[in-house]
Formats: C-alpha cells, sequence, structure tokens
C-alpha cells in the first residue's frame, strides 16, 4: 500500500470511485468529440453535477456534498485522466462557487449555489486584465454607483477566465467608484451570462490546446447589476478572489498528474507491446530510462499535490505546499506527455491517438494560476522567509 492509499478514508475512496465512473461511463466516451468540435460540453458538466462532482466543497445545506479538499483533488485528478479540458472546466466552475459559499448572503448562497452544484448553473470568475494581470493595485475595471437604479454600472474587459462567457454565474473583480475612504475599493459583483446583460460581450480565445475548455476576453460596457450583485465587503475583492488560489493552485496540480498519469500509462502498454528489431520496445535501455524517470516524476508530483491537498483539508495549507505540488506537477505533465509521445515514435504524432492530445492540454498548466518561473520565486521566498 502506498502512503497516499494509507490515508483515504472511505469517504475519499468512494468520491475517487464516483470520479472513476463518471470518467470512464461519461468523460471517456465523449473526450474524443470536445476535441475535435471545441465545443463547451455544457451536457458532460451537468451529468456532473448529477453524480455529485461539483458540489465536493460546497455545503449539504445548499446541495453540495460537504467533503474536503483531499476529495476533490482525487477526482478531478482521475477526470483529468479521461480529459484535461473537463476537468479545467469543472475546476473553474467550483472556484467561483467556493466564493459564494465562503462570503455571499444568505439570500446570495440560496439562489446560486444549488443550481451550481447541480450543474444547471455554470460559473467563472474574472479578475485578469489584459494590462493588468492580477495586480489588485492596477485593475481598470469600474463599477460606478448608480444612484438613479440603486445599483453599480460595471465597465471594464477582463481577459481569460475559465468559463467566462458561456457561464451564467461570472464574479466580476471591479473598482468601485466613487472610491471608499480608506483603500482601493476593489471588490467582488456577481454578473450573469452574456445573453442575459446588455451591454456584457464575450470573445472567445483559441488555444492549442483544452479544446472545449471556454475562456477569452469579456468586455462590460456600462452593465448594470443591482445593490443584492456585491459579493461581501467593499474593498474585500481582491481576498475574496484570491481566498483559494493556494487550492487552485493545487487543484491545478492534481489535473497534471491525471494528464501525465494517462499518458505514462499509454507508454508502458505500448513499450510492452510494440515490437521493434525482434523485441518489445521497452526491452532496450533507452526506453526502460524514460520510463523510469517518468515514474518517478509522477510519483513525485502525486505525492506533493496530496501533501497539499491533504494540509489544506486539514485547516493547514500554506502556499509554499502549493506552489510546489503546482510547479512540480505541471513540469511532471509536460515531461510525460512530450516522452510518452518519443516512446511511440511517428505513433505519437498521430492525431487519431491521444496522446498529443495530453501534451498540448499539458502545456497551459504551467502557464495558468501562476507561472511556473512565479511558482519557484514563491517556494524560495517562503522557505528563505524574506
Amino acid at each position: 500500500m502506498t502512503l497516499i492509499e494509507s490515508v483515504l478514508s472511505d469517504e475519499h475512496r468512494e468520491f475517487r470511485e464516483r470520479a472513476d465512473e463518471f470518467a470512464t461511463d461519461v468523460v471517456e466516451p465523449e473526450a474524443e468529440r470536445i476535441e475535435k468540435t471545441d465545443e463547451f460540453p455544457r451536457d458532460v458538466i451537468e451529468k456532473a453535477g448529477e453524480r455529485g462532482l461539483l458540489g465536493i466543497l460546497l455545503p449539504e445545506e445548499y446541495g453540495g456534498q460537504g467533503s474536503d479538499f483531499l476529495s476533490y483533488c482525487l477526482a478531478v485528478e482521475r477526470i483529468a485522466q479521461a480529459s484535461g479540458a473537463v476537468a479545467e472546466t469543472i475546476q473553474g466552475h467550483t472556484f467561483a462557487a467556493l466564493p459564494i459559499a465562503n462570503f455571499g448572503t444568505e439570500e446570495q448562497k440560496a439562489e446560486y449555489l444549488e443550481p451550481m452544484t447541480r450543474g444547471r448553473s455554470i460559473g467563472s470568475m474574472l479578475l485578469t486584465e489584459p494590462d493588468a494581470g492580477s495586480s489588485p493595485s492596477e485593475l481598470s475595471t469600474i463599477a460606478e454607483v448608480d444612484e438613479t437604479e440603486g445599483g453599480y454600472r460595471i465597465t471594464g474587459e477582463k481577459s481569460f477566465g475559465t468559463n467566462a462567457g458561456v457561464a451564467d454565474v461570472h464574479l466580476v473583480v471591479a473598482r468601485k467608484r466613487p472610491a471608499p475612504a480608506e483603500g482601493h475599493g476593489v471588490s467582488v459583483f456577481i454578473a450573469p451570462g452574456v445573453d442575459d446583460r446588455e451591454g456584457f460581450t464575450f470573445d472567445r480565445a483559441e488555444f492549442m490546446g483544452m479544446r472545449g475548455h471556454v475562456t477569452g476576453d469579456s468586455t462590460f460596457e456600462s452593465v448594470f447589476v443591482d445593490e443584492s450583485a456585491l459579493l461581501g465587503e467593499i474593498g474585500h475583492g481582491f481576498r475574496i478572489a484570491m481566498g483559494t488560489i493556494d487550492m487552485a493552485r493545487t487543484g491545478l496540480g492534481a489535473i497534471g498528474t491525471g494528464i501525465a498519469r494517462a499518458s505514462f500509462d499509454e507508454a508502458v502498454e505500448y513499450a510492452g507491446g510494440r515490437e521493434q528489431g525482434g523485441s518489445p520496445v521497452g526491452e532496450y535501455q533507452a526506453v526502460q530510462v524514460l520510463i523510469a524517470d517518468m515514474d518517478a516524476q509522477l510519483d513525485s508530483a502525486r505525492h506533493l499535490v496530496y501533501d497539499s491537498a491533504a494540509a489544506i483539508a486539514d485547516g493547514n495549507g500554506d502556499t509554499r505546499k502549493s506552489s510546489k505540488s503546482k510547479y512540480v506537477a505541471s513540469e511532471a505533465a509536460e515531461f510525460v506527455t512530450r516522452n510518452a509521445m518519443q516512446i511511440h515514435g511517428g505513433n505519437g504524432y498521430r492525431t487519431d491517438l491521444p496522446l498529443e492530445r495530453y501534451y498540448r492540454d499539458a502545456k497551459i498548466l504551467s502557464i495558468i494560476g501562476g507561472t511556473t518561473e512565479i511558482q519557484k520565486t514563491t517556494v524560495a521566498t517562503e522557505v528563505m522567509d524574506i
């Protein structure tokens, strides 16, 4: 029994089994369709909700499962083995729902959470901007008080944001105007989908991987939201948006290990069955060295991810653990997917096999949620306490 297995509770195993059934029954049969059409897999996400996989971290009184972060990571890793795009879509949705659960009023929780746990409503967090990144001091999106209508008018542009445009619930981080007497006034506002608000437009971006995962540029031109759209308090927006950053980074690490695991399994099976010069290619030392390195990197990533996840579940999560798990898993995903293709030779480059999809999907993980370079800097500063 591995160290990871020894610490899992029956509840953890139950969620992993639930995710395994969902991945096998629903995601795997649809993965290539999603890849080829590049369409948002709303039907697949709805089925994830039906199976209790969208509300793992959300309170039971609002339709969630009330489980811990280790259960979430076990589930999202298994889903990522079948489709990185579906796993990342669930990740973006989850980390839009959590701020509502953590900071919302009872009315907001009652309105939004149950549909989100059931998959009837999709969530997206919009923080990043084209010229400001995610820096709170440089955000230019404004929420102007509309004294006539009794709410706010949001104007600005957001970049990226998983599920942006196709979401039914967008959390928009904006700077309140007039500004409060103290502080920057950065706050979070709940805005509905593109089709439900005049002045809200979306331009989808095209990427080399994660096809079916939707993101792009969201533009707000005096989009009205009423007073009840404010999530939490004025000026607490960045804290709300970044309050789950350690969880989100560890979750991305779990997605990376899932993609790496799928590639590794393909490589091992191929190396044992494909003959070259009268012998299986797995008997060649060069291939064995690659398999060993892939196995070691994958195990290292999984242990770091689940160490961070278990710490978060126990209330002891920290930035050093989450950043380290995120960048190690991202690098492992790139390494394993690339070398799985190498072991397959020319077959690894074929589009009728999933290896090139795994390779393209893995690349984005070293960029989103903070680049690998940022994660390494974060770990170093935490280690040296500077």
